[in-house]
């Protein structure tokens, strides 16, 4: 059965390719994907090329602590006067235009589409990608179907193979077919809103499912939430449900809660943002969660996932947040009790491990435009933990040059990573040059340059992070 699912997952990739090569002079808006985030402070990167991971970019995935996403109503965004005339432009255009054109080419053969329709209620996507990626052995596709209406419907199919090369020390073979399923439906009515999501894996021979129902109800100054949760891994199920009270004033936000999770105590969860004055902040949040580590065996080869139990993640943190104008800056402390990815049994994959620990955190992070058209930004962020802990690295951060018109968008940015402490051995720090251009218009063309450096460095242990990467896309 497993040899003729194989086949038949070689047979649709085989078909897939024959049919892009027509279409890459099509192209595609493609971005790396962020991956250092910190908190809420964090950047919004704008890169011109998207590629779905596994592609390791010039950044480590880095596990994140949750973001404090209480609605903050006292913030007035302020918005340049060229930003709203170019925004309204460009919604003209993107109005006229209901059908896209998109693909992409660039080293270690890589090569995808897409096809896009957009009007005002319905958004659909179909996209291929196929890359040999930059290790032998190590190639990566996927077909990803989206559909979304008005808001209330969204759906997103993905269905590909993974091959994982081993470590450079004891390089292996194995290849990882998998199949990723996301819906979800929202219905707001008068008296009650009412939100439910499902998210199904199926790898090899393991599925996954998480399922959710929120049921929410506001009134003038406060509002009800309701969460049932179940989640089905195999033979093992966790049922949650949470009530929460939501307490809204002019400058402070209380967000209380209990939560159940089967097998686990039940759980105070606190939250609440207050505003001492325009610019400076103090909060502290809560979460406590079954985590879905199954995402990350779909994006990188050198993760697996076994028949371990999976328990809730615990998390605690507070701290201060200072914005003013270009400059934003956060101290936060925090308890987490969280899966952390490391060679535990010693057959070079890594496994997610329940660990306990304290951290406190330093981000600091500024946009600063020198005219209308260049910005320069930098972004740090230094941790403090309480003991060592494999995986996360000392500090992360990004600094780099912006510039944009009506014309052509520019970027070039270094991102850097401290030292990371395996049970194998200690990553040494590094840092990645990176580049990107794109020429608006009706057409668009759009290059980027990863890695310019050509940077040697590894993402886990004898795992080489990934070398000296082009795209070129065009969009019609």
């Amino acid at each position: 059965m497993e040899r003729k699912s194989r086949k038949i997952f070689k047979g649709i990739k085989e078909i897939v390719i024959i049919l892009i090569f027509p279409l890459l002079c099509y192209a595609q808006n493609i971005e790396i994907e962020e991956e250092i985030e910190g908190l809420d402070l964090t950047i919004k990167k704008t890169e011109i090329f998207y590629i779905q991971p596994p592609i390791t970019s010039s950044s480590l995935i880095i596990p994140e602590l949750p973001e404090f996403k209480l609605e903050e109503k006292i913030e007035k965004e302020k918005i340049e006067i060229v930003e709203i005339t170019e925004k309204k432009e460009k919604e003209i255009i993107e109005q006229k235009k209901k059908i896209y054109l998109k693909g992409i080419i660039g080293n270690f053969k890589t090569k995808g589409f897409d096809i896009d329709y957009n009007d005002e209620k319905i958004n659909l996507n179909f996209s291929n990608f196929y890359t040999e990626n930059y290790r032998p052995k190590s190639e990566f596709f996927y077909s990803n179907f989206y559909f979304s209406l008005a808001d209330i419907f969204n759906l997103d199919f993905k269905v590909g193979q993974i091959q994982l090369p081993g470590p450079i020390t004891n390089p292996f073979l194995i290849e990882r077919d998998f199949l990723n399923l996301k819906w979800d439906f929202r219905k707001d009515l008068n008296f009650l809103n009412f939100d439910f999501s499902h998210n199904f894996y199926f790898i090899e021979k393991d599925n996954a499912h998480f399922l959710n129902l929120k049921i929410d109800k506001k009134f003038e100054d406060f509002g009800l939430i309701t969460e049932i949760g179940q989640k089905i891994f195999e033979s093992q199920q966790n049922f949650s449900i949470s009530e929460y009270i939501i307490f809204e004033k002019e400058r402070f936000l209380i967000k209380g809660g209990l939560k159940f999770i089967e097998g686990d105590k039940l759980k105070f969860l606190p939250n609440f943002l207050f505003k001492v004055n325009q610019n400076l902040s103090i909060f502290f949040s809560s979460d406590f969660e079954i985590p879905d580590l199954w995402k990350d065996l779909i994006i990188e080869n050198c993760k697996e996932l076994k028949k371990e139990k999976i328990l809730p993640e615990q998390i605690y943190i507070g701290g201060i947040k200072f914005e003013n104008k270009n400059i934003k800056f956060e101290i936060s402390h925090s308890y987490n009790k969280k899966y952390i990815w490391e060679d535990i049994d010693n057959n070079d994959l890594y496994q997610p491990y329940r660990e306990n620990f304290e951290l406190t955190n330093f981000l600091i992070n500024s946009k600063i435009p020198l005219n209308d058209n260049l910005k320069i930004f930098f972004e740090i962020k230094k941790n403090f933990f309480e003991k060592e802990i494999s995986y996360l690295p000392k500090y992360t951060g990004d600094s780099g040059i912006e510039f944009e018109n009506k014309k052509i968008r520019f970027k070039i940015w270094n991102s850097f990573n401290g030292k990371r402490d395996f049970l194998k051995k200690e990553l040494k720090s590094f840092s990645i040059l990176n580049f990107e251009l794109i020429f608006k218009g009706k057409t668009e063309i759009g290059f980027g340059l990863y890695n310019i450096l050509n940077e040697k460095y590894e993402i886990f242990p004898d795992y080489p992070g990934e070398k000296r990467r082009f795209l070129f896309s065009i969009r019609f």
